[in-house]
C-alpha cells in the first residue's frame, strides 16, 4: 500500500454541499427519508443508498451528537448478557464485531480485556471460565482471539495496580475498541458515496399527510432559519433518546415505548492509573458491570446506568454519578487514590433502551425492535452501537417489502452488502501492512511524530491523502492545535470540507476530541478556530459569539459535577 493507494472516490461533504442537499431535500421524491443521524440512522442510509433506494437523512442536531458519539468506545458482543441467557444477541454481537473490523480496520481494533476474580464475587472463578469457553463458541467462524485464566502468580506482571486482596484469578479475553464518532460518520460518507442526501440541523417538526398517510416530513433547517418540505414514500425514525418525543411531536401519540437509562464515563489521564489492559468488573456498591478502558493517553471510566426522565439535549454529568464511579475504581485499584482533580472531563449519554416493566436499568434488555406508527411511517428503538449495522438491515428489509407491496418499487440492488463493501476509509486489504507503510511515509517524508502518525492512520484511514492536500493548503497545517494531543491545524481545513462541520462544538468535541481530552476543553485555542471557521463559513461577529457562547455551555455541563451544590 503506497500513499496514493486510494481504492474509492473522495466525497467531499461542505457547507455548500450542504446547501445544495438542503435544496434536492426540497427538489426531489425519496423513497426513504432517514430522521436521526446516530449511529443506526447512518446505518440505514448507508444500507439503503446501497441497495439503490433514493434516500436522504437528516438530524436535528450535528451528527452522532447523542448517544453515538458518548459510549465506552467499544465494539463487543456484551459477555455479560450470557448471564441474563440473550444467547442469540451475543451471537449476534459477536458475528458483528468481527464484521466492522473487517470494514473499517482503522477505526475498530482488537483489545484484551481483563476480567479480576475474587473470592467474595458472586460468580465463581469456574463458572466464569465456562461463560467465555460459550462467548468464545458464539463468534463461531469470526472468533477474535480465544480467552486464557491467568493464574495468580502472572497478575503482578500483567496490571501491577489491580488490588490483590482476595484476588483469585484474571480471565483475559477479546473484544474490540472503536472510535464510536468516526463510525458513524464512515457510514455517513459511505451512503453520500452512494448518491444519499443527508444534512445536518434540519429538525423534523411535522409530517405531511395526504388522504390520511404518511407522504412526508416539514423540517426545519436552523442553520439558515427556513423550513423545508420533504417528500418520501416512506419515513425511518431512528431518532434514539428522542423516539417518544418525536412519536408525540410527529404523531400526537403519548404511549411510552422507551426506557431512557442515563451513562456517565469519565475521563482520566492515563499517568494517574496508568494501567496496560481494559479491566471490568463488578462495582464495589451494588455488582453493576464496570470497566476501566486505556485510550490514547488516557483511561475512560465507566459507566454507570440509572433510570433518566430529563431533557435529553441537556444530560449532565451530577456528583452522584462520579462519586459512584470513583469509588468503585479506588477500590480495584487502592493505590490510584482517585479523586475530582484526575477528571479531565466527562461525558454522559442515554440509552435508548425498549421499555419494560418490573426490570432494573440494568436488566433492561439490549434487543431491538421496528414499529409501523403509521402508514409509511416506521420507528427502529432500542439495540447497541454494536450491533448498528444488523438493525439497519432489518428496517431495510422491513421497508422494502412495504415498498414493493404499497408502491411497486424494488431496489436495484436487493441484497444487503454493509458488511462486505469497506466504509469510508476502510478499504484497506493488509491493514498492518498499511499501517507500516504510513507511518514510516508520515515521520520520515511528511516529518510528523509518531503519535500524529498514528492518530492520522487511526482516524482518516484511506483517506489520508485527502487530509494531507488539506494540510498542504493550510499555512500552519502541520502545527499541532495543543502541545499535548495529536490534531493539528491542517484537521480543521478537512473537517470542512469533507464532514459538513457546521458549529465550533461539531468541531472542538466530535471532529477532534479536544473537547474531551484537553482538561481546559481547548479553551486556549477555541477563539482561534471561530475565527478561522467563521472566516470560512461567513460568520458575523456575532454569530461567531454566539458559537463560543454556546460551546462554552457545553463544558458546564460536562464539569456540572464540581459547582452542583
Amino acid at each position: 500500500m503506497t500513499e496514493t493507494s486510494v481504492t474509492s472516490e473522495s466525497i467531499s461533504l461542505s457547507a455548500e454541499v450542504r446547501q445544495e442537499n438542503l435544496q434536492k431535500l426540497q427538489d426531489q421524491q425519496f423513497d426513504i427519508l432517514v430522521i436521526g443521524g446516530g449511529i443506526t440512522g447512518a446505518g440505514i442510509v448507508r444500507d439503503a443508498a446501497l441497495r439503490g433506494y433514493r434516500t436522504a437523512l437528516i438530524e436535528k442536531d450535528d451528527f452522532a451528537a447523542g448517544t453515538s458519539s458518548k459510549s465506552a468506545k467499544l465494539v463487543h458482543g456484551g459477555f455479560r448478557y450470557l448471564k441474563s441467557l440473550e444467547f442469540g444477541l451475543v451471537h449476534e454481537a459477536l458475528m458483528e464485531r468481527k464484521t466492522l473490523l473487517d470494514i473499517a480496520p482503522h477505526l475498530v481494533r482488537p483489545i484484551q480485556c481483563l476480567l479480576p476474580i475474587y473470592k467474595t464475587d458472586a460468580d465463581p472463578s469456574w463458572m466464569i471460565h465456562l461463560g467465555l469457553f460459550l462467548y468464545d463458541w458464539l463468534s463461531f467462524t469470526k472468533s477474535i482471539g480465544r480467552h486464557q485464566m491467568i493464574s495468580k502468580k502472572e497478575i503482578e506482571e500483567i496490571e501491577p495496580l489491580l488490588r490483590k486482596e482476595g484476588l483469585q484469578q484474571i480471565a483475559q479475553y477479546y473484544d474490540c475498541q472503536a472510535d464510536d464518532f468516526w463510525l458513524v460518520m464512515a457510514n455517513l460518507q459511505s451512503a453520500a458515496q452512494n448518491q444519499a442526501i443527508i444534512a445536518n440541523y434540519v429538525k423534523a417538526v411535522d409530517i405531511l399527510k395526504e388522504d390520511g398517510k404518511v407522504v412526508g416530513i416539514q423540517a426545519y433547517d436552523s442553520i439558515t432559519d427556513t423550513s423545508i418540505s420533504i417528500r418520501s414514500r416512506v419515513v425511518a425514525c431512528a431518532a434514539g433518546p428522542w423516539s417518544d418525543q418525536l412519536r408525540q411531536n410527529l404523531l400526537k401519540d403519548t404511549q411510552q415505548g422507551l426506557r431512557q437509562t442515563k451513562g456517565i464515563h469519565l475521563i482520566i489521564h492515563r499517568d494517574n492509573l496508568p494501567i496496560n489492559y481494559p479491566v471490568v468488573g463488578p462495582a464495589v456498591q451494588d455488582r453493576r458491570p464496570i470497566f476501566a478502558i486505556p485510550w490514547k493517553k488516557f483511561v475512560v471510566l465507566g459507566t454507570t446506568e440509572t433510570d433518566y426522565d430529563g431533557d435529553p439535549d441537556r444530560i449532565l454529568t451530577e456528583r452522584s454519578d462520579v462519586d459512584y464511579l470513583l469509588v468503585a475504581f479506588n477500590h480495584f485499584f487502592p493505590n490510584a487514590k482517585l479523586n475530582y482533580d484526575h477528571i479531565v472531563s466527562t461525558f454522559a449519554g442515554l440509552r435508548p433502551l425498549i421499555f419494560e416493566t418490573g426490570k432494573d436499568a440494568s436488566s433492561v434488555t439490549r434487543e431491538y425492535q421496528i414499529l409501523e406508527d403509521h402508514q409509511n411511517f416506521f420507528m427502529i428503538t432500542g439495540g447497541k452501537l454494536t450491533t448498528y449495522r444488523t438493525m439497519a438491515k432489518a428496517m431495510i428489509d422491513r421497508l422494502s417489502k412495504h415498498l414493493k407491496s404499497s408502491f411497486g418499487i424494488s431496489p436495484t440492488n436487493p441484497d444487503c452488502v454493509t458488511d462486505k463493501l469497506p466504509l469510508y476509509g476502510g478499504d484497506i486489504p493488509d491493514y498492518p501492512q498499511f499501517f507500516d507503510d504510513w507511518t514510516k511515509t508520515l515521520t520520515h517524508k511528511y516529518n510528523f511524530d509518531l503519535e500524529i502518525a498514528e492518530h492520522f492512520i487511526e482516524t482518516y484511514g484511506s483517506r489520508i491523502p485527502d487530509l494531507l492536500q488539506a494540510i498542504q493548503e493550510t499555512a500552519d497545517g502541520q502545527e499541532r492545535m495543543l502541545p499535548n494531543l495529536p490534531y493539528v491545524w491542517g484537521e480543521l481545513k478537512y473537517a470542512l470540507k469533507y464532514e459538513i462541520t457546521m458549529t465550533l462544538s461539531d468541531f472542538l468535541i466530535r471532529r477532534t476530541h479536544l473537547f474531551s481530552l484537553d482538561p481546559k476543553q481547548a479553551l486556549d485555542i477555541h477563539e482561534s478556530v471561530a475565527n478561522r471557521m467563521g472566516k470560512y463559513l461567513g460568520w458575523s461577529k456575532a454569530e461567531k459569539q454566539a458559537q463560543i457562547e454556546t460551546y462554552k455551555s457545553k463544558i458546564k455541563i460536562i464539569q456540572y459535577f464540581r459547582e452542583e451544590q
